[in-house]
């Protein structure tokens, strides 16, 4: 077995390979290109397979990699300590290393997405970009009229039939008045772009049939089911609901030594934006009308005295665990029916 450690560029790529006694047999530093990737790897003889940390490349180099019939697995660089912390340290280094650490088996593989897949989570991480971008901008809008003693209350000052007569409740100064201008036209195309990506979702959501079976469920509109269908992409890369917790930052890390656990804590190395869908999602279906979530969480709340914001982290795990199972099963959600409840959870599965 040969691995082929790389660290990789915009400009240059660097190789490193080791063979199964552990000796470098070859090293090389080419151009960055795909030609020059796919003639440095052919040379090398098979059973080879490829490693490379995260990086902005990584997805690029895997679509290569998988045109070519080649092995790539994208490490994660927060579990290659050996690499960052040494004293020693540069490109070609960095690639041998990366190669002796896979050879002795102490890397974390990282999960991306490929062809459509990779395109939609791409298209749901630029809806949510944008949304956040508009949010900004907004604020600042009415930022400017605070910050000149006018009070700037709902929404009025950002449509666009109104604004003359918000222009006319400023100081008339022609500097003023065109940074304001410029907000308001960041704003229209802002809005303008959230809507044409929200139907380029609309159109790609059709080939994800989980996307409809999670609008069932109280609280998951399409933009939460189909971030979380395009986050996760498919149930089998978890073996069970605690590794999809893990990754959406809903789960317990435990230290523990000599049979007593020291610290208990949610994970750290999580998904941000899975995290903050999963909250905006059980914070909907507690507020929604009657359903299995509000109920358990009041529960929770009113006749157990458990503090609101741990009833809603709890709440969110059932959803994504209720989720992950119907997505793995392929079944559509039944609030009627409940599998035994869970001792971790409180609450069953609703599934049909």
């Amino acid at each position: 077995m040969n691995y082929i450690g790389m660290d990789c560029h915009i400009s240059n790529v660097d190789f490193a390979v080791v063979n199964e006694a552990g000796r470098l047999v070859k090293a090389s530093s080419v151009t960055t290109s795909v030609n020059n990737f796919i003639e440095f790897v052919k040379k090398i003889p098979p059973p080879r397979t490829i490693y490379m940390e995260e990086s902005t490349l990584a997805a690029w180099v895997l679509e290569i990699c998988i045109r070519y019939g080649e092995k790539l697995v994208i490490t994660d660089p927060k579990q290659n300590r050996w690499i960052s912390s040494s004293g020693q340290k540069g490109d070609s280094i960095d690639a041998l290393k990366l190669a002796q650490l896979a050879r002795g088996g102490y890397i974390k593989e990282i999960h991306h997405p490929v062809g459509q897949r990779r395109r939609f989570r791409e298209l749901m991480e630029a809806y949510h970009d944008t949304v956040r971008n508009e949010v900004r901008i907004k604020c600042k809008i009415k930022a400017k009229f605070r910050q000149n003693g006018i009070q700037c209350t709902g929404d009025t000052v950002y449509v666009k039939d109104h604004r003359q007569e918000w222009k006319d409740k400023l100081p008339q100064e022609a500097t003023l008045l065109l940074i304001l201008e410029g907000l308001w036209l960041q704003l229209e195309q802002l809005e303008q772009t959230e809507k044409e990506i929200l139907k380029a979702a609309k159109a790609q959501a059709k080939c994800y049939p989980e996307i409809n079976h999670f609008e069932a469920i109280p609280g998951i509109g399409f933009i939460n089911a189909a971030t979380i269908s395009a986050i996760l992409e498919t149930p089998y890369r978890f073996a069970n609901k605690r590794k999809v917790w893990m990754y959406a930052g809903l789960g317990l890390m435990k230290r523990s030594s000599g049979g007593k656990s020291y610290s208990e804590r949610l994970s750290a190395d999580y998904n941000r934006l899975l995290k903050y869908t999963l909250k905006q999602a059980a914070e909907a279906a507690i507020r929604a009308e009657d359903n299995l979530f509000r109920r358990k969480y009041l529960d929770m709340t009113l006749l157990h005295g458990i503090a609101p914001n741990l009833a809603k982290l709890t709440i969110a795990r059932n959803m994504l665990a209720t989720m992950w199972a119907m997505w793995k099963k392929g079944e559509k959600y039944n609030p009627e029916i409940r599998e035994k409840i869970n001792s971790q959870t409180g609450l069953g599965l609703a599934l049909s």
